[in-house]
């Protein structure tokens, strides 16, 4: 992944759960504009900052690289539950969705 495409990825997941560059900047521990120099493609985060960029995104950075799954955070966060159903609810779950799916192509 090169820097536009690692900027276009973290723009994307910040508006996905409505975030700032301000405020992820703050929340990690970094100055005010510090998202936005990887936004602007002047740098790069180091590996430590990248992990707490995660953290503070509530995704992995398996969710970050895998830019084919929108809302990583909303899924994350729908896993514990569906870890909690029975066979016959996921079951179900799985027809609804893909009848979602399926309705919106």
């Amino acid at each position: 992944m090169n820097k536009t495409e690692f900027a276009n990825r973290l723009s994307d997941v910040m508006a996905e759960n409505n975030r700032t560059a301000r405020d992820v900047s703050l929340n990690i521990g970094q100055n005010s504009g510090y998202i936005n120099s990887i936004l602007n493609e002047k740098a790069y985060p180091s590996m430590d900052v990248f992990f707490k960029i995660c953290d503070e995104l509530s995704i992995t950075p398996v969710d970050f690289f895998d830019t084919e799954t929108r809302y990583p955070e909303m899924m994350n966060r729908m896993i514990p539950y569906l870890k909690e159903l029975t066979q016959e609810q996921l079951d179900t779950i799985e027809k609804i969705v893909k009848a979602i799916v399926e309705n919106n192509k």
